[in-house]
């Protein structure tokens, strides 16, 4: 299914009109979050349920996923973001986990995240076009 997810992602990045390599960077933002919720939320089942929300804007592309797994703890998440990145402005050895998280923010304009214990977690990952169609068609 996440053949899927990407391939609807990217054309929806292309018909907004980003670039070749925002597309890549989105799609994979996308990816990473799904591997997330898949790993971290519904971890040894065998099935749970992702759902995503693709919004199209003329300046903007807002992708949604929902999962129904327990309530996330953001506090840690963010340690866990922020650790990641030092670790990597150190220039020390890169461990396994967290690097989907921090190439999600690092991605994307604006990462929310919505948690309840009772129906999951929604996050909303928003990225705005760095150039205007109207820029490039007169160009």
């Amino acid at each position: 299914m996440m053949r899927l997810v990407r391939r609807n992602v990217s054309m929806a990045c292309e018909m907004v009109g980003f670039k070749e390599r925002e597309t890549n960077a989105i799609t994979l933002a996308v990816d990473e979050g799904c591997t997330n919720i898949i790993r971290h939320c519904y971890g040894e089942k065998n099935e749970g349920l992702i759902v995503v929300r693709i919004h199209m804007f003329p300046d903007k592309i807002v992708v949604s996923l929902k999962d129904f797994g327990g309530k996330v703890d953001l506090r840690k998440l963010e340690r866990c973001r922020k650790k990641k990145q030092r670790s990597l402005e150190r220039a020390g050895p890169v461990k396994p986990g967290g690097l989907g998280v921090m190439l999600i923010h690092n991605v994307m304009d604006r990462v929310q995240y919505k948690t309840s214990s009772k129906s999951g977690t929604v996050l909303r990952l928003t990225k705005y076009l760095s150039h205007t169609k109207e820029a490039e068609v007169a160009g």
